[in-house]
């Protein structure tokens, strides 16, 4: 029985360092036409990288704070490159986009010991722009227990939030997650992944597992997910609880983050969901939350 527990411990930290290799991209190696077309800059925030860009003219008054996915030990993608670039295109947004402390160095309580205090200081130099917050995957997740964070505190909220695929429970338990087949994710990977960002007493917090957070104060919420995503369940149910303040938006068969995928042609309803995105943006609360 002991060497059996060794070997599936063995074989657990095999699967953590193959996913933490493989989700591991370096910020360091940004697109070239981002600082080629866009106004871009890298500021440091406690000792961490915030990425801003925006048009090189004619900015318009939405500001977005975009938390990004990966399962918290994954850096940004070159799909997320290309998906803040379209995004500004289409809206004249200006982004910021932090890279924030990932797992396995770090749990939630140092990411939000960065997160909490730069929300606090783009509210406190808004300067009448309308604030946005979105987020995909696990950046989703984290987007709205940020939300329901300085709610409790009574700050001011964001005028929308969107939630692309969120990964909103990570303790993975709802039975219907078993019942999807997932082409993109793995549900041992993902638990993992979030054993280590919750740390040792996480799991009961709502910093970590935002379904099991604050709901009062939610308000222009909008979850974007598709029905072979596994992390559908939790979104859907977390929805239809808070029918009224949370407006879901579901696409059959469509993959986790799919809207970040409008450049490949065999992703279905990527720019469906991708042009969604855009009208949120734009028009807000007289979206049709049916697709």
């Amino acid at each position: 029985m002991h060497v059996q527990f060794v070997i599936l411990l063995i074989l657990l930290l095999v699967l953590l360092i193959i996913m933490y290799y493989e989700l591991r991209v370096s910020t360091s190696k940004l697109p070239k036409d981002v600082f080629r077309y866009f106004h871009f800059e890298s500021k440091k925030f406690m000792g961490k990288d915030v990425f801003i860009i925006s048009p090189e003219e004619e900015k318009s008054d939405k500001l977005i704070l975009y938390i990004h996915g990966g399962s918290y030990v994954g850096e940004l993608e070159k799909y997320h490159w290309t998906f803040f670039k379209d995004i500004i295109n289409a809206t004249n947004a200006t982004l910021i986009v932090p890279d924030y402390p990932l797992t396995p160095e770090n749990t939630y309580l140092q990411v939000f010991k960065m997160m909490e205090p730069l929300y606090k200081e783009i509210i406190n130099n808004l300067e009448g722009k309308e604030f946005i917050l979105m987020g995909d995957s696990a950046g989703a997740g984290l987007a709205l227990a940020l939300y329901q964070r300085n709610g409790k505190l009574k700050r001011k909220l964001p005028n929308r939030t969107i939630l692309i695929s969120p990964w909103l429970d990570v303790r993975m338990t709802n039975p219907d997650i078993d019942k999807i087949n997932d082409p993109v994710l793995k549900k041992p990977l993902l638990k993992i992944s979030g054993k280590r960002y919750a740390g040792k007493n996480g799991l009961r917090s709502y910093l970590v597992n935002p379904v099991l957070g604050p709901t009062d104060k939610l308000k222009e919420i909008y979850i974007l997910s598709g029905t072979k995503d596994m992390l559908n369940p939790d979104a859907k149910k977390f929805a239809l609880n808070n029918n009224g303040k949370v407006k879901f938006i579901e696409y059959e068969d469509a993959i986790h983050n799919f809207p970040l995928m409008r450049h490949k042609s065999k992703v279905i309803y990527a720019k469906e969901g991708y042009e969604k995105i855009i009208e949120i943006i734009q028009k807000g609360e007289n979206i049709d939350a049916k697709k």
